[in-house]
């Protein structure tokens, strides 16, 4: 049921609406209605006064773009810990490769130490072996010998 309203003047359809001017041209162009005719169908009516949902999309984008927003600063504040963690670890990483190179460097000097040992026990015992080899000499012949 398509019925027909008729007003004589726009600014009787406007207060018949409940809305202002401007409101109402926008909303007719928007809609694709014209807005010099006197005769308006049921639902040019029911688009002309309805309200327009730009408000709440607009409120619904503001919420939107203040989510993402907190979700950005969100995933910043993550972004920036894991770069301090990172750094940190870095921080350890070079402290523990100083700590390597300088054991390194003690067990090359142990092993420096344990062959000098090494050699001078070796020399000793060979020092022994001769001594051992050589014959004894009696009290008189190492007096007079």
């Amino acid at each position: 049921m398509n019925s027909r309203n008729t007003f004589r003047t726009t600014t009787e359809l406007i207060n018949f609406l409940g809305i202002g001017r401007p409101t109402f041209y926008r909303r007719a162009k928007k809609f694709g209605i014209e807005t010099n005719k006197h005769s308006y169908s049921d639902e040019e009516i029911k688009l002309l006064s309805q309200r327009s949902t730009v408000k709440k999309d607009f409120k619904s984008n503001k919420q939107e773009e203040s989510n993402s927003n907190d979700s950005v600063s969100i995933v910043t504040e993550q972004l920036r810990n894991s770069n301090r963690t990172i750094e940190q670890q870095t921080k350890q990483l070079d402290i523990k490769d100083k700590q390597i190179s300088e054991l390194h460097n003690l067990l090359d000097q142990q092993q420096k130490l344990t062959l000098d040992l090494q050699s001078r026990l070796d020399n000793k015992n060979q020092e022994l072996l001769d001594l051992k080899e050589t014959p004894k000499k009696g009290f008189w012949h190492r007096l007079f010998g």
